[in-house]
C-alpha cells in the first residue's frame, strides 16, 4: 500500500529573517524534495510588519500565505488558518515560536490536524521568561515537541513537557547554497572592504543576548597585534544605537562596519577572515553552520549546542560567554596561527557536511510527521 502524501503547514510569527526563519526555509525546501507538500504561513504583525520570510519563501517557489495580525492576539488568524488547513488538506501544522504556537494549537484542535512544535531557543530577560512559561502550558498539548539541542530539551522537561513527546533534531544547512561562492576579493567589493584588511565578521540580530558588545571590547587590544583588523557586523536590531555609541567611546569607529540586514550572506562570507559568534544565549545557531559551510574559520561562545557543533581546537575555537579577554586571545591566536586556523576551517566544513545537512534534518522531521499521522499523535 502506497504511503499517503503528506501536506505540512509551517507557521511562524516573524520580525525578520533570523535563525528560526532560516531553519524553517531549509526544512520546507528539503521536505518538498523528499516528496512532501509544504505551505509556509507567516503571521505579519501590524506593530512590526516584516515580509522578508514570505519573500524568501516565494523565491524558493514555496506556497506562501501571509496572515495579517492586529494586536497582541487576533482571533481571525485561527479562522484563516482553519480555512487554509481544510482547503489544502494539511495533515500537520508545524509551529516555530510563541505566538505561532498559540494559533497553531487552536487551529489544529478545530480541524483535527496534527500539531508539532520546534523550540529554537529563547531570548533572555524576565518578560521573555514569562512568555516561555505560558508557552510551555500551551505546548504540553502538542503531539510532538522538537528541541534543537539537548540543553533546550532539558529546559523543556523542567517546564513540564513530557519526555514521551520530546525529540532532539539538529538544525541543518543546505550545502548546495555554499558551492561556487565568490572569490575573497569579489565578496569584499560587495561589502566595500579593502583587500588588505583582516575581517572579523559576525552575522545576527543586534540584540543583547547576541553579545556583540563583548566582541567590540576586543578591538583595541586586537588592533595592537593586528593593526589592519576590522569588524563587520551583519544584521540589525535594538542594540545597534548602543553598539555604535560604544565604537565612538572606544575610538574604534573607523574599524567597525555596520552592514545592516542582508539577504546575500552566503556570498559575503568568503570575505570573512574569521567568523565570531559572541552570543550569551543560543540554541543551535544556523549562522554558525553557514559560516562553516562557507569554510570560514570560526570562534564561538560555549552556549547552547555550540560545543557539540564546534570541537574546540579541532573544527574551531570555543570561548566562555561574556569573556572579552578570552575572545581577544582567541582572535589573536587564530590570526597568528594561520595555517592551523585554515585547517580547522576545513575540518569544520567536513563536520557540517557529515552531521548537519538540511537533508538529514528534513528526513528526521519527516519520520516524525509520518509517525504522528500513523499513530494518531497525542491527545489534546
Amino acid at each position: 500500500m502506497a504511503t499517503e502524501r503528506l501536506h505540512i503547514l509551517h507557521l511562524i510569527s516573524t520580525s525578520g529573517l533570523f535563525g528560526a526563519e532560516r531553519v524553517l526555509l531549509e526544512l520546507a525546501s528539503q521536505s518538498r524534495q523528499l516528496g512532501v507538500d509544504v505551505t509556509v504561513a507567516v503571521v505579519k504583525n501590524s506593530r512590526n510588519p516584516n515580509s522578508e520570510l514570505a519573500e524568501a519563501a516565494c523565491r524558493e517557489g514555496l506556497p506562501t500565505v501571509v496572515i495579517p495580525c492586529e494586536g497582541r492576539f487576533d482571533s481571525r488568524i485561527v479562522r484563516t488558518l482553519g480555512d487554509e488547513i481544510r482547503r489544502s488538506g494539511v495533515k500537520v501544522v508545524h509551529s516555530h515560536n510563541y505566538k505561532s504556537n498559540y494559533y497553531a494549537r487552536q487551529a489544529a484542535a478545530q480541524t483535527g490536524a496534527h500539531w508539532i512544535v520546534t523550540n529554537h531557543g529563547r531570548r533572555s530577560g524576565f518578560k521573555l521568561f514569562l512568555y516561555a512559561l505560558f508557552d510551555a502550558l500551551l505546548v504540553r498539548n502538542a503531539d510532538r515537541v522538537v528541541a534543537v539541542s539537548p540543553k533546550i530539551s532539558g529546559q523543556l522537561v523542567t517546564l513540564g513537557i513530557s519526555r514521551d513527546v520530546l525529540s532532539v533534531i539538529d538544525n541543518g544547512v543546505d550545502l548546495c547554497r555554499f558551492t561556487d561562492l565568490p572569490a575573497r576579493a569579489d565578496a569584499g567589493r560587495v561589502l566595500g572592504l579593502a583587500d588588505d584588511v583582516y575581517v572579523i565578521g559576525s552575522v545576527g540580530a543586534l540584540s543583547e543576548e547576541k553579545g556583540h558588545r563583548h566582541l567590540l571590547r576586543t578591538l583595541k587590544i586586537v588592533r595592537e597585534s593586528i593593526p589592519n583588523a576590522v569588524c563587520v557586523l551583519v544584521g540589525d536590531g535594538p542594540e545597534r544605537a548602543r553598539l555604535e555609541m560604544m565604537t565612538r567611546e572606544m575610538d574604534v569607529m573607523e574599524a567597525v562596519f555596520f552592514a545592516g540586514k542582508r539577504d546575500d550572506v552566503p556570498t559575503i562570507l568568503p570575505r570573512f577572515d574569521l567568523f565570531v559568534l559572541p552570543s550569551l544565549s543560543e540554541g543551535l545557531p544556523m549562522v554558525l553552520l553557514e559560516a562553516q559551510a562557507a569554510k570560514v574559520p570560526v570562534i564561538a561562545t560555549n552556549v547552547g549546542a555550540i560545543s557539540t557543533v564546534i570541537q574546540d581546537g579541532v573544527t574551531g575555537m570555543v570561548v566562555p560567554p561574556g569573556n572579552a579577554q578570552a575572545l581577544t586571545e582567541a582572535i589573536i591566536r587564530s590570526h597568528n596561527a594561520a595555517a592551523e586556523t585554515r585547517n580547522m576551517a576545513m575540518k569544520g566544513y567536513q563536520r557540517v557536511k557529515e552531521h548537519y545537512s538540511a537533508e538529514n534534518m528534513a528526513q528526521q522531521y519527516l519520520n516524525l510527521y509520518r509517525e504522528m499521522v500513523r499513530t494518531g499523535g497525542a491527545k489534546r
